[in-house]
């Protein structure tokens, strides 16, 4: 590891904040990393191109994400998916990135959302159109971190909505469902930062996501 990559993973790994980083500029890379929260549930997804978004795969690179109490983990890569992938790692408040190959390397990172739990309405419970008040979705973050993206999807009713920052309720109009037994309500909350070490687009994304199911009459 170079000196340089060694003074900015010193200033990151002080930090839980976000941050674009550094590095050589010679790397198109995509980072996403998601979780339900759990260990269990949580994931690292990277691709590595030399160059531009359409440029070779870079293979031999070492990719690590630590923060917090993850010390810093290998993200190996998978030749048959040709991408860089990781299961089973604890969620913590900041994950940072490094990449890194011989003289070449990228670092950044990125604050990451709480686990996201939908409080309303109650998986398997029901929502009849006819009692008129509209449905509410409420939802909460399990250590109150916000989030700059949430998303909101309703399968059945084929709703699909982007929620403003700092927003943990939507009513959804009557009218706007469907009769069914298993409505699906997907909920999922990201932040991004575009990695200044890297070639223009490269980006490091964490996200987590939750849903229920719950009947409609």
């Amino acid at each position: 590891m170079t000196r340089s990559l060694l003074v900015a993973s010193a200033i990151l790994a002080s930090s839980c904040l976000t941050s674009p980083g550094g590095g050589t500029g010679t790397f198109f890379v995509t980072a996403r990393l998601t979780s339900d929260g759990s260990t269990a549930g949580s994931r690292a997804r990277v691709t590595v191109r030399q160059g531009s978004s359409t440029g070779d795969l870079v293979k031999n690179a070492e990719v690590a994400i630590r923060g917090g109490s993850l010390g810093r983990t290998i993200v190996p890569y998978d030749d048959q998916r040709d991408q860089y992938r990781l299961d089973s790692f604890s969620w913590v408040e900041g994950f940072r990135l490094e990449v890194i190959r011989g003289n070449e390397l990228l670092d950044g990172a990125i604050e990451a959302p709480g686990a996201t739990l939908i409080t309303d309405p109650i998986s398997d419970s029901t929502y009849r159109r006819a009692d008129g008040p509209p449905l509410l979705i409420r939802w909460k973050d399990s250590r109150n971190a916000g989030a700059s993206t949430t998303r909101l999807r309703l399968d059945k009713a084929n709703l699909d909505k982007s929620i403003p920052s700092g927003v943990y309720e939507v009513r959804v109009d009557p009218n706007e469902l469907v009769v069914s037994d298993k409505e699906k309500v997907r909920l999922e909350r990201s932040n991004e930062v575009n990695l200044a070490g890297g070639v223009g687009g490269s980006v490091l994304s964490a996200s987590t996501e939750h849903e229920i199911e719950f009947r409609v009459e």
